[in-house]
């Protein structure tokens, strides 16, 4: 055979293996995606394959809850892959969920309903443009403004929308607030998800509440993945986690490499904050007023799961930044006291007697604004937070609604 028959031959015979593997991958992703060939997460030290060296679920005594629950793999299914921000929320899931946290004695009134819209967000679906004439607001952080363990619609961003709008005697109709709060999300992720998520959206205001997350023992530094994340492997990745198959694979790769080196999958050490210390979250609540404040978009902070320095650090910031900002737990501490005695509160302690029992309110009367893990709020904790919210938004809102063009 002469050079030019061999070359063709050659030419033939990688095409053909071209189209092989094309074919092959093709029968491959379209088996993982008609049935679910990742391994499954199970026991106390799952932690799904496809976040690398980083941990969903940073607390311990949360995961081992979860799992002991049978909830462990169904709520890491909630979640899927993400660039820049590590992981997202799967478009519309739903699924029972429970209050980890709560006393054995509470957990069965711990159960609430977790729906996601098509975009991977709490509420319903919106546009990703505004309406003209239509005050856009957008909440941004972690779970408590997602509304961990109360309904869609008794989440404080649900609220909001109509006691700004009383504030403002408008109609409701005239105003929209998108929940995008995420579990889990520290200060430097709702950094990230306002620049990258909320400002596209051409918000007209942006409350911003972070920092509960920060500190944990994730296993990765946020910032440092996110800078890795920027290159030409990040943008790899990217493409690849498209691909069930890839996903799959990557799955058994982790299961195999552990049983190789004898250690269980899941197990290996948490040494690395996701969050640094206080001084790097200050700056990441720095960088995300600067954001806000260079796109046009007016920002209120709130702090909500935070205590002592973590207040603290959030306070210091509006101050120095001069940034609105609500202290919404030391809001609830202090109206707790008032709940439990006041008469005008009854119906409060009626509700909560009839949800948890009367001797477990009268055990904890933080029950009456929080959930039983004295952190998230309760769905009348909510309800407050959304008034007091609404006295800081009302006011950068008085003119008229922006026009979506700018």
């Amino acid at each position: 055979m002469n050079a030019r028959g061999r070359a063709a031959g050659l030419a033939a015979n990688l095409l053909l293996s071209l189209v092989s593997l094309v074919v092959f991958v093709g029968l491959a992703e379209g088996l993982a995606r008609g049935v679910d060939l990742r391994p499954r997460s199970s026991g106390v030290t799952a932690n799904p394959p496809w976040l690398g060296g980083r941990w969903l679920v940073p607390s311990d005594a949360y995961r081992d809850r979860l799992a002991d629950a049978g909830f462990l793999s169904r709520y890491y299914d909630l979640y899927e892959w993400d660039r820049f921000l590590f992981y997202r929320l799967r478009p519309g899931r739903r699924l029972e969920m429970i209050d980890p946290l709560a006393p054995p004695s509470l957990a069965d009134h711990g159960r609430w309903l977790l729906e996601t819209n098509a975009r991977g967000f709490r509420g319903a679906d919106f546009d990703p443009q505004p309406v003209p004439g239509r005050h856009r607001i957008v909440s941004l952080g972690d779970s408590s403004t997602f509304g961990w363990g109360v309904a869609v619609d008794q989440a404080y961003p649900s609220e909001l929308r109509d006691d700004v709008a009383r504030r403002l005697g408008s109609s409701p109709a005239r105003l929209e607030v998108l929940n995008l709060g995420v579990p889990g999300y520290s200060s430097f992720q709702g950094r990230v998800m306002l620049e990258r998520v909320a400002l596209p959206l051409r918000p007209e205001l942006v409350t911003w509440s972070y920092l509960s997350n920060d500190g944990a023992f994730t296993g990765q530094s946020d910032r440092r993945a996110y800078e890795r994340r920027l290159g030409w492997s990040g943008a790899l990745l990217a493409a690849l986690h498209h691909s069930r198959a890839f996903e799959a694979f990557e799955g058994w790769f982790d299961l195999l490499s552990a049983r190789l080196s004898g250690a269980a999958r899941g197990t290996a050490p948490r040494t690395q904050r996701n969050v640094a210390s206080y001084q790097e979250a200050a700056e990441n609540v720095r960088d995300a007023v600067r954001a806000a404040r260079a796109a046009g978009v007016k920002i209120v902070l709130v702090g909500l799961c935070l205590r002592d320095q973590g207040a603290a650090t959030l306070a210091a910031v509006a101050a120095e930044t001069a940034t609105p900002y609500l202290d919404a737990t030391a809001l609830l501490d202090e109206r707790v006291p008032r709940l439990a005695s006041d008469p005008a509160s009854a119906d409060v302690r009626a509700s909560a007697a009839a949800h948890y029992g009367s001797a477990a309110v009268a055990a904890s009367p933080y029950l009456l604004a929080f959930l039983p893990d004295g952190c998230h709020p309760n769905a009348y904790g909510h309800r407050l937070v959304a008034q007091a919210l609404a006295e800081r938004v009302a006011p950068l809102l008085g003119g008229e609604a922006r026009s979506s063009q700018r």
